[in-house]
């Protein structure tokens, strides 16, 4: 194999662009004796690949099935209880509001105090909103 044909045949290696007939060359080439001194860098790392290619398994692996029924068992019990539980507060009558006050004027008075309170408690996260308002204007300066 001319010399030329192997360095470009090393590049293309290096790229990860050689086909498999190609890198059969390669580890052809290099694990043969003689080798030119500068590519003596690779005839470790090809022999080593032709070595690791001839290791076969000498064990049979026994795998444990066992866990995935457990697993499988552990997902139907969940589906079940999530549909038991489903259809057992399903069953439970609906209970119709009623009117807690029997005087209008009481009604108002109690809706307009939870009115003020909620209100109250707009105003207070609107007052930190002030910052977004600065931050919109600066930008504005920028993008202008």
């Amino acid at each position: 194999m001319e010399l030329s044909n192997i360095e470009k045949l090393l590049e293309k290696y290096f790229e990860g662009e050689t086909t498999i007939s190609e890198e059969k060359e390669l580890k052809v080439y290099f694990t043969r004796e003689t080798v030119p001194a500068h590519l003596e860098r690779y005839k470790d790392l090809f022999q080593f690949f032709s070595q690791e290619s001839t290791i076969t398994a000498t064990k049979d692996l026994k795998l444990n099935t066992r866990r995935k029924t457990r697993y499988a068992w552990v997902g139907v019990a969940a589906s079940v209880a999530l549909i038991a539980g489903i259809f057992l507060t399903k069953n439970n009558p609906i209970v119709e509001p009623k009117d807690t006050f029997d005087d209008p004027e009481i009604a108002l008075q109690e809706t307009k105090k939870i009115l003020n309170m909620v209100s109250q408690y707009m105003n207070e996260g609107k007052q930190e909103l002030v910052y977004l308002k600065e931050f919109e204007n600066t930008k504005n300066k920028f993008i202008k």
